[in-house]
């Protein structure tokens, strides 16, 4: 598949109407979106009083103690996008897939649930001119892109979020053979049992996880 032939998938994609994706989601799904929608609203926090912002926003304040883990992906990121088909799996903000985009990938595409954090996502690929990235709304565990037309994923503190029965056959499927994913999540809470795991995919399409050392 051509690059050219993965955005007119991507467009197609976007163009599902909001009453068809809401009937594909079940109630699991809409509470993840509505929280989401929430969270990203870039205007909610001016709208809280102080003990509302902390009992939503409180934990932000720990971020910093993953400064570590951050450096590693987006030095990963760097590294490892150029030249590629990059998907930011879940991408919140999209600041991941903006970064892959800056550092050449062919098609950097970031994909979320939320509807209000790929508005963001798109507002900041703009605002930075930045052409060979994408952006939609889409279920992580049922994108609907084409098989095999992703070489490089970056799971990044989200995998918690969604059924890896279903995830993981997801990402096996839309993954290239030989193709590279990158796993961080906090603590234990990663499947490969590593906060930082890179998995690859085998010639049976089996996703192989193993752990990466942090610089």
């Amino acid at each position: 598949m051509t690059i050219d032939e993965l955005r007119l998938k991507l467009d197609e994609i976007s163009t599902i109407s909001n009453a068809e994706w809401l009937a594909s989601l079940d109630a699991r799904k809409i509470a993840e979106l509505e929280f989401h929608n929430k969270e990203r609203n870039k205007d909610r926090p001016k709208q809280l009083s102080q003990d509302e912002y902390e009992r939503f926003y409180g934990n932000k304040k720990y971020y910093s103690t993953v400064a570590r883990s951050s450096r590693f992906v987006e030095n990963w990121i760097m590294k490892n996008s150029g030249g590629k088909i990059f998907l930011d799996y879940a991408c919140g903000n999209g600041q991941q897939a903006i970064l892959a985009a800056k550092h050449g990938a062919a098609l950097s595409i970031g994909l979320d649930i939320s509807d209000e954090s790929i508005l963001n996502a798109k507002n900041d690929a703009a605002a930075s001119n930045i052409p060979n990235v994408m952006f939609l709304q889409a279920d992580a565990e049922n994108t609907r892109l084409p098989d095999s037309c992703v070489d490089v994923i970056i799971c990044s503190g989200m995998l918690h979020h969604l059924d890896l029965t279903r995830a993981f056959p997801e990402l096996s499927r839309i993954l290239k053979p030989g193709g590279t994913i990158l796993a961080v999540e906090a603590l234990n809470c990663n499947p490969p049992r590593h906060p930082v795991a890179i998995a690859t995919l085998d010639a049976s399409r089996r996703l192989r996880f193993g752990p990466s050392s942090l610089p």
